[in-house]
């Protein structure tokens, strides 16, 4: 496969998760984001519901493999696995391999899996299928066990991750980064930049797929049957983001967030975007973000949250009416988890009973309804305003709380 020229490896995986013939999928990749994992995360939950297992070794080096990677593979997979040497010594194997009774398949090459490395990047590789009835196909596969045999005996260099604590300790001894601080420090960082002179134009077009993960056209087991159909506009295999100071937020939870109709600009341009007002030093407010259209008061829109790996269901934005109007659009961030656990008592798990008080607040597009969230400390309000390529007012006038866009 050559992506994304005759397929996208990403489309592939979800046809082999889907499909009776294995029961068995051993990753081994150096980088994990959740942009990549969340778009694969139904498919390799259904895939263990009739009885697959799923193995994960990854690699914490670089910067690049997150935080919210991790915590989203910690609950759909079997076993997770950390592989790192400090000596610099750079862990960078890509494997994808799919065992079943009868066949298996194995995917050797460049792939990643992130957003990027399963469907926008250039990447290659070779997708081998083996027949168990094969001596020289279970020789290989004898080979890729010995190999995974050899990762489990580095001792100090692999670390099983069993619990939500070990992900946090990476986190917290700077082995793994949360991504929207990471997308922050990057866009700082570009625009230190911005006399740089651009040789090269903007690749090749690649669709990333909605959540749930539907291929576009059939893909069973080889690269030659992967669709090579239309692909719509590259996008940014990050997703956009936008944050929200929060300062004192409403509800008895402190769990409503306002989005404002109308936003006044502070710095960038809105200009042919989706925030185009029209109206010169303002924009649509927040609540476009979210796919609504800020005059559009009667509609109501629930959202799926993901937080820390597991995803909140109904998630409501409305704009209130009556006694409780305020003139804006709200989001109650009111979501439950298919285990009957609310986002507000997995806030309430971090050890304060508002913790979305005084914080920003941030929002990550994975689909028209489905986003992840993050939280950051308010003592952060400034590298995201620094960093973002528009700030602005989450209301019309410069009293009101600050938001931007990643």
């Amino acid at each position: 496969m050559n992506q994304p020229f005759n397929g996208q490896l990403g489309d592939q995986l979800i046809k082999l998760l889907d499909s009776p013939n294995y029961h068995t999928l051993n990753i081994v990749v150096a980088f994990a984001k959740s942009s990549g994992v969340l778009r694969i995360k139904n498919s390799l939950e259904k895939f263990r519901k009739r009885g697959g297992k799923v193995n994960a070794y990854v690699g914490v080096d670089l910067e690049v493999t997150s935080y919210e990677a991790l915590t989203a593979l910690l609950l759909c997979t079997n076993s997770l696995n950390v592989v790192h040497s400090e000596r610099g010594q750079t862990f960078h194997t890509k494997i994808y391999q799919f065992l079943g009774k009868e066949k298996g398949v194995i995917v050797v090459g460049s792939h990643n899996l992130t957003a990027g490395g399963l469907w926008t990047n250039f990447e290659s590789s070779a997708h081998i299928s083996l027949d168990m009835s094969n001596s020289e196909d279970i020789e290989m596969l004898r080979v890729q066990e010995d190999y995974f045999k050899s990762l489990t005996s580095l001792k100090d260099s692999f670390m099983p991750i069993t619990t939500s604590d070990d992900v946090d300790k990476l986190l917290k001894n700077g082995y793994i980064v949360k991504e929207v601080r990471q997308q922050v420090r990057l866009a700082k960082a570009t625009a230190k930049n911005e006399s740089q002179v651009r040789l090269f134009g903007n690749g090749v077009p690649a669709a990333l797929p909605p959540r749930g993960g539907m291929p576009t056209k059939e893909a069973e087991g080889t690269p030659s049957e992967v669709s090579t159909g239309k692909i719509s506009e590259l996008k940014n295999d990050e997703g956009d983001t936008i944050w929200f100071e929060t300062r004192r937020l409403t509800g008895g939870s402190r769990n409503i967030l306002d989005l404002s109709m109308k936003s006044l600009v502070e710095r960038g341009e809105p200009t042919g975007t989706s925030f185009d007002l029209g109206d010169p030093g303002f924009m649509r407010g927040g609540v476009e973000f979210f796919g609504i259209n800020p005059t559009d008061t009667g509609n109501r829109k629930d959202i799926t949250l993901n937080f820390e790996g597991v995803d909140y269901t109904q998630n409501t934005i409305l704009f209130p009416t009556g006694d409780s109007a305020n003139g804006t659009w709200r989001l109650q961030i009111k979501g439950v988890s298919s285990s009957n656990e609310k986002i507000t008592g997995a806030f309430r798990s971090k050890g304060e009973e508002h913790y979305l008080v005084n914080k920003v607040v941030t929002f990550t597009k994975v689909e028209d309804d489905y986003y992840s969230i993050s939280v950051y400390p308010e003592s952060e309000l400034e590298n995201f305003a620094e960093a973002s390529s528009i700030l602005g007012r989450n209301g019309s006038t410069k009293n009101a709380k600050q938001l931007g866009l990643l």
